[in-house]
């Protein structure tokens, strides 16, 4: 038997007691009779794996993403699914494509809530990604101001050359992130032929998240304007649920 698992699952045992509620290291310790420094090591992992999201500095812990998507629960972030799952499901339902709401956590863009068309060939896509390595990872990125983006790029690197050959350095990266912000979407093309399009999803004059769909390119040929046309259009039925006092307005571009 491997202590440090069962460790492991103990604290997320614990912390799931009450998911909504911010439990401390000392309560979490304490509580399983852990050694403090033992228990801050493992949660520290847990954490980096998004099972765990620490609330800011020293302020304690609840479950994290991935704790609820293993299980097919889409209650994290409740607020921002909910305002998604209808516009997202009439969105696939009228494209027949694969649609997910998105957030970023350090260099992932995680995904929220995922709707699949009914197209025998279908687009999978990991619930964690790479930021660089997606279209509503790289929305997200470019949403964040210019010292975020700045500090991104210094902790966690530069984009492989063969993942945006575009970007060759912070300078080349801050263009490309600003034409993103500047055209409202987000397009990428990967070695595989599959096509990935992001528009942001706001909340509080802030993007909080990015709205997804991604397709083979040989089913994005010759409707890239009704994908784009229908994606902003259910951004915006998002956006006005998360915003009901200024509805009517269009945060699309």
């Amino acid at each position: 038997m491997i202590q440090v698992l069962n460790r492991a699952f103990d604290i997320l045992e614990l912390i799931a007691r009450d998911p909504e509620r911010v439990v401390s290291l000392t309560e979490i310790a304490d509580g399983l009779q852990l050694n403090h420094a033992t228990c801050a090591n493992i949660i520290k992992t847990m954490v980096q794996r998004n099972y765990i999201e620490q609330i800011g500095h020293k302020k304690g812990y609840r479950l994290g993403p991935m704790a609820y998507f293993i299980s097919g629960n889409f209650s994290y972030k409740r607020d921002l699914v909910n305002a998604a799952r209808k516009p997202m499901e009439e969105m696939t339902a009228a494209t027949n494509e694969n649609s997910l709401l998105a957030i970023m956590r350090d260099n992932k863009r995680i995904c929220l809530f995922e709707v699949m068309g009914s197209h025998d060939l279908q687009v999978r896509t990991s619930l964690e990604k790479e930021v660089y390595n997606t279209a509503t990872g790289r929305l997200l990125l470019a949403y964040l101001n210019p010292a975020e983006q700045t500090a991104f790029a210094e902790k966690y690197g530069l984009p492989d050359q063969k993942l945006w050959p575009e970007v060759t350095s912070i300078e080349s990266l801050r263009q490309a992130l600003d034409q993103i912000r500047e055209a409202g979407v987000a397009v990428q093309k990967t070695n595989a032929y599959i096509f990935g399009l992001a528009v942001p999803i706001w909340k509080d004059s802030k993007v909080v998240a990015s709205l997804g769909l991604f397709l083979p390119e040989m089913r994005y040929a010759g409707r890239e304007t009704e994908i784009l046309n229908q994606m902003k259009k259910t951004a915006q039925k998002i956006n006005e649920t998360l915003n009901p006092i200024s509805r009517g307005i269009n945060h699309s571009r």
